[in-house]
């Protein structure tokens, strides 16, 4: 399956970030803001995840609710992902979810390739007490995107995609969030 990740979009959202001062990951990566790694010291871990556990962040049940038809993991150098396809592979409107955990700033920086259309800027926000940023993009096909600090200088990225217009923004919004709070909840519960 090919990696759909909006890579501009993580870019801009690891950049809002750490220009917000929100990135606990900051201190490691020398082209980032210095920040007190304070919020680490107090948080909790993330659990790991692999490319065989990866799925596991959205439950079966949970799968069901989006209406992914499918879950297919896959990885890279520092990141894991799990596509959750709404539509079949030849569908000229493919719509579904992407679930994206990043071991390190630079993993995440890395996924850049300049090709993707250019994103809104990113709206930071907290998610059940985590820094985060949202992106939407528009085009022929919309996709709402969420970077999440993870802490330990790991993120969490959770994107839905879906054909222009078939939902509002604040659809599309509302519907990232969740998934995005689903694969945190996993990614703290032990």
């Amino acid at each position: 399956m090919q990696r759909r990740t909006g890579p501009l979009l993580l870019l801009a959202a690891a950049a809002a970030l750490t220009a917000a001062g929100c990135s606990s990951g900051a201190q490691n990566d020398p082209g980032a803001a210095a920040v007190s790694g304070a919020a680490d010291a107090a948080s909790p871990d993330a659990r790991k995840v692999d490319k065989s556990s990866v799925c596991e962040l959205l439950s079966q049940t949970q799968q069901e609710d989006i209406g992914a038809a499918d879950a297919t993991p896959d990885s890279g150098d520092g990141y894991v992902t799990c596509y959750y396809p709404m539509t079949l592979d030849d569908d000229p409107d493919p719509s579904g979810y992407e679930v994206s955990v990043f071991d390190s700033t630079k993993a995440l920086r890395e996924t850049v390739d300049g090709t993707d259309v250019m994103p809104t800027k990113a709206l930071p926000l907290q998610l059940d007490g985590h820094a985060a940023a949202e992106q939407i993009i528009y085009g022929d096909q919309w996709s709402g995107a969420i970077t999440v600090d993870l802490g330990r200088d790991r993120y969490l990225y959770v994107e839905k995609y879906t054909k222009a217009h078939s939902v509002s923004e604040r659809e599309l919004s509302q519907q990232t969030r969740g998934a995005a709070k689903k694969a945190l909840h996993h990614l703290f519960t032990r």
